[in-house]
């Protein structure tokens, strides 16, 4: 097998490129012009120690082509099996920009299979049961990433290469190391934990109510992605890599508060109850001065639940599922309070 991937130094791909190199083939690796992303490549380059079976190409996601070498292009047609397509936050910026870019390299190549990687949040603020099989439902889109990541699944949907598409939800830490590189969704209300620490346990935290939540650790991700990839599958369907059980956003997130000694969030108002409380003159700034941006709960909550029989049918003959959250969220936590604080 031979691979092209996009965005390996990101979070995923940090954790996917040691399962491609569990078997045989060279892994070609799309790298931006810039010594920050040189120098992130060498970093994990020399942690994956896959010595010259990893090769990085030179490219941008912004470029038609994707910036690469016409004459790299020539020379690998008809020799990519798979391309691997993570760095689909590009397509926040461009609309689905990066994406076609992809598209058309997948094309001029003409690669085996174009693997990728979308998201949950493409179900925008559906109501209800969101199945593999579901996109386009007139949903409301309501923030740039859900529209960036909604158009992106599009073009792959709408090209004549062969594609799937795989979904996770929230993409947290490793479940046996805590690991992260980035802090995203629920970790923004890591400190607004740590600080009710300071409150007495017995006072409960009064919230809005949050919705459903939905987290798996990257390292599920990862292999789930690599077995997926390599398994005989029928071209042009979705995967939901996402936790079969369903969860409030109170309840995960008093899993993690548990850890910080902090007293529990009770869900006592409507939603709509934070928006009136938001549009009150000042009150805008107490959200990010605890470390919540303002968009976070759009990223962090669901107004849907996710189906997953496809994914859990083709991974019923492996020891890949998604572990119990009340399981790692210690180390989570701990990951968290050790090199993020």
């Amino acid at each position: 097998m031979t691979y092209l991937v996009t965005g390996a130094t990101g979070f995923i791909g940090r954790f996917l490129v040691p399962q491609l190199l569990r078997r045989e083939g060279d892994i070609h690796v799309l790298v931006r012009p810039g010594i920050d992303s040189a120098d992130r490549f060498t970093c994990c380059a020399r942690e994956w120690d896959g010595g010259d079976r990893i090769r990085p190409v030179r490219g941008d996601l912004g470029a038609p082509g994707l910036g690469i070498d016409p004459a790299w292009t020539a020379e690998h047609r008809g020799r990519i099996d798979h391309i691997v397509h993570l760095a689909a936050n590009y397509d926040v910026v461009a609309r689905g920009g990066g994406t076609r870019h992809v598209v058309d390299v997948a094309r001029a190549l003409d690669a085996g299979l174009l693997h990728h990687v979308s998201t949950v949040e493409v179900a925008g603020a559906y109501a209800g049961l969101f199945t593999e099989d579901m996109f386009d439902l007139g949903q409301t889109l309501e923030t740039p990433a859900q529209r960036g990541k909604f158009e992106a699944e599009r073009v792959v949907r709408e090209s004549n290469v062969p594609w799937r598409i795989y979904r996770p939800s929230i993409v947290i830490g490793h479940s046996r190391t805590g690991e992260i590189d980035r802090i995203d969704g629920p970790y923004y209300f890591f400190r607004l934990l740590r600080m009710a620490a300071q409150l007495p346990r017995l006072l409960p935290v009064l919230v809005p109510k949050l919705g459903e939540t939905n987290m798996v650790p990257v390292d599920f991700v990862a292999r789930a992605l690599d077995h997926l990839a390599h398994r005989d599958l029928p071209p042009a369907t979705t995967y939901h890599l996402v936790d079969p059980r369903r969860h409030s956003a109170a309840e995960a997130l008093n899993l993690f508060a548990d850890e910080a000694g902090a007293p529990h969030l009770v869900e006592v108002m409507p939603k709509r109850s934070l928006d009136v409380l938001l549009r009150v003159p000042g009150a805008k700034w107490l959200l990010p001065r605890v470390g919540v941006p303002r968009d976070v709960l759009a990223h962090s909550e669901f107004t849907c639940w996710f189906d997953c029989r496809r994914t859990t049918a083709a991974l019923a003959d492996t020891d890949l599922e998604v572990p119990p959250l009340a399981g790692y969220a210690p180390l989570i936590w701990k990951y968290w309070a050790e090199n993020w604080v």
